[in-house]
């Protein structure tokens, strides 16, 4: 029996600014705190239960905005499927973990690689990501660096 491959994320904002995580093996490269479905669990408790793991926040709810299906790397084998939550509610301060440092971003941050002046693991899923959710929340404040004044 074959399973599909699928991975959650939680996008937490507070003033603006994006809750994201290193990466374990490198720590100057960030995403969104997530990782990969275990078995008999549903994809929202994947993406709660990465969240307090890399993090130490704890979202007691969210809401599903985005989704990314990547075209299986074989001819035999399965697409993977990531899904990005938005945290409606959540308590705790964040802090770091042996999965990576934690750290509250600009989106530019995020949506950009190091190559480009950011720090993002995933900077074109982070880019697409936030735009799904700028569409779905515009009322809902997220800064770029380009947005502040000096």
């Amino acid at each position: 029996m074959r399973y599909e491959r699928q991975a959650a994320v939680m996008l937490i904002i507070k003033n603006g600014l994006i809750l994201a995580v290193s990466r374990r093996d490198n720590p100057n490269m960030f995403g969104l705190p997530g990782g990969k479905k275990e078995l008999g669990e549903t994809i929202k408790e994947t993406a709660i239960r990465e969240c307090r793991e890399e993090t130490g926040v704890l979202v007691k709810d969210c809401i599903q905005f985005f989704e990314r299906v990547a075209p299986p790397i074989t001819p035999e084998g399965l697409p993977f499927y990531t899904y990005c939550f938005y945290a409606l509610d959540w308590e705790g301060t964040p802090k770091n973990s042996e999965e990576g440092i934690v750290e509250w971003m600009f989106d530019s941050e995020l949506t950009r690689t190091p190559e480009e002046g950011g720090k993002g693991a995933f900077a074109d899923y982070n880019k697409r990501t936030l735009e799904s959710f700028r569409k779905m929340y515009p009322d809902i404040v997220v800064f770029s660096t380009k947005n502040l004044t000096k």
